[in-house]
């Protein structure tokens, strides 16, 4: 395989994601992913320059209430100055965005400025900061393929890998719909890929630096970014290609430059409300009276487990309508129980693939954390935080490429392995897809009428012809990315590929007690 045609196929893989986040951008009703009010909201307060408020004290505008509570056709959606005019002022319901930092909400206000929103319908201003969010993860594919690419020495998991981004509807939705998470993926993923080239040899400081400004950009986007500074400190400390004391100062470097830019921010946080997470809805929140016996961590684990893991593959949406229990629980159990069996196995990568778990971890911890919180609080501990784990979703992904190929060795197994899970990630992603369209305009029910293409057209934010290209980029690109990476699978190769990113100095190992056994498949 060359080099310029691993590229063609990851372009066209790209342009498949591209498609299929299109799709949930015009098909998703509007302002109907997860809080997307409360961002569009916040996105709208401060493209008007009303400030920051502390958090539990930023209102909604009474116009963007109006349009959540009194949803409209197209066709009669005003302009974004006649709806403020209409609507001025504030509403009495409380936004809870500002309990994060307004890094995102500028640069959202910058784009509706840069439209000039306020000629447009209120439609439009959603649907371009939806358009925004997508070409911020765009390149998600690419981050997967690259991550993979060093982490594993083989060009064809590597092609393999991003695929598996389509198995996560959730991820597509989320990402898709206005959203601080968009951004917070893409550093999260970039973090990881510079993460492995560290621990694969990397010493070049533009590595080093590149991590910290990754790192920075998050913790100035929530509070989740944080978790990401004691992560990288250890990538750094762990990177075994020089002497400890040379690890020390990038290590530093990492650790201080998102303290030293964000701190503030965090420390002004914590002086306020004495929590770096405050709870702006605490006040507007019934507190329900606890079962019989108190708090009960057994319920709150079980909660946690379905709340987690829905939110993570599908409760698309605004949280009402879930991929099947079935499927969710299988690919959940499935995954966790790869990458325990591979540490069974002997073979390289696993001192690489517990180093990057340690990133998911310390999210899984801090999100359960959160909830916990809001459980002894609120009394209700429902969990539907999986989103906060597609921060970590390269981290994952490349676990698991590493684990499979950790477990399947032999190489008409690896071929049958990735023709199933390039077929199975198409599919699971396009019944994803389903599951929002027939909720959003077929009253849920699994079938395509012209009723329904018909209130699709008359109400969503993308009208039926871009629904329809973004349908035919998404199909024509995912098939023929699929064929390209099954007819590969099935061809037989000398060496290793020639191409980007190059091949580390420092070999895998560098991460593992182990020396590599050569095998005749390990450059696949």
């Amino acid at each position: 395989m060359t080099a310029r045609r691993e590229w063609t196929i990851l372009a066209g893989i790209t342009a498949a994601w591209i498609g299929f986040l299109l799709l949930f951008a015009f098909v998703t009703p509007a302002l109907g992913a997860p809080d997307e009010p409360a961002y569009v909201d916040a996105a709208f307060r401060t493209a008007l320059g009303l400030g920051w408020p502390p958090p539990g004290s930023m209102h909604y505008l009474d116009a963007v209430r109006q349009i959540v509570e009194h949803p409209v056709p197209a066709a009669d959606r005003v302009t974004v100055s006649a709806l403020l005019a209409q609507f001025p002022g504030d509403s009495a319901a409380i936004d809870q965005m500002s309990q994060h930092p307004p890094t995102y909400f500028l640069v959202a206000a910058a784009v509706l400025r840069a439209i000039g929103w306020g000629a447009h319908s209120w439609g439009t201003a959603v649907l371009a900061l939806r358009l925004l969010d997508v070409v911020v993860v765009a390149a998600l594919p690419v981050l997967v393929w690259a991550t993979v690419r060093r982490a594993t020495r083989s060009p064809r998991t590597a092609l393999v890998a991003p695929f598996l981004l389509f198995a996560v509807p959730q991820l597509a939705q989320v990402t898709s719909g206005v959203t601080v998470w968009a951004p917070m993926v893409l550093f999260g993923a970039v973090t990881v890929w510079l993460a492995v080239r560290v621990l694969t040899g990397d010493r070049s400081r533009w590595t080093t630096a590149g991590l910290a400004v990754s790192v920075t950009a998050m913790s100035a986007l929530t509070a989740l970014g944080l978790v990401a500074i004691p992560f990288a400190v250890v990538v750094v400390l762990l990177g075994r290609s020089r002497p400890l004391r040379a690890r020390v100062i990038p290590a530093g470097v990492v650790f201080l430059v998102p303290i030293v830019a964000t701190g503030w921010w965090w420390v002004r946080t914590l002086v306020r409300s004495g929590t770096l997470v405050p709870d702006a809805l605490r006040a507007a929140t019934t507190v329900a009276p606890y079962p019989e016996g108190g708090p009960n961590p057994g319920a709150f684990a079980g909660r946690q487990w379905d709340g987690l893991t829905n939110s993570f593959f599908g409760l698309l949406g605004a949280n009402q309508w879930v991929l099947p229990p079935a499927l969710v629980d299988s690919m959940t159990v499935l995954a966790l129980t790869v990458l325990a069996w591979s540490y069974a196995r002997r073979g390289t990568g696993r001192g690489l693939t517990t180093t990057l778990l340690v990133w998911p971890a310390l999210v899984l911890v801090a999100t359960l954390a959160y909830s916990w919180r809001n459980y002894l609080g609120t009394h209700q501990g429902n969990g539907l935080q999986g989103r906060f784990l597609f921060v970590a979703v390269v981290a994952l992904v490349t676990a698991q490429a590493i684990a499979w190929r950790a477990l399947v060795v032999r190489p008409v197994l690896r071929r049958r392995l990735a023709r199933v899970a390039v077929v199975a990630a198409l599919v699971i992603g396009t019944y994803g897809f389903g599951v929002l369209y027939r909720g959003g305009w077929e009253d849920v029910q699994f079938r395509v009428t012209v009723g329904g293409l018909d209130r699709m057209g008359g109400a969503s934010l993308g009208g039926t012809a871009p629904v329809a290209l973004a349908a035919i980029l998404f199909l024509a690109a995912g098939v023929w990315s699929a064929v390209a990476v099954w007819r590969l699978s099935a061809a037989r190769t000398a060496g290793p590929v020639d191409s980007s990113p190059r091949t580390p100095s420092a070999p895998i190992e560098t991460v593992d007690d182990r020396p590599q056994r050569s095998t005749p498949d390990t450059q696949e």
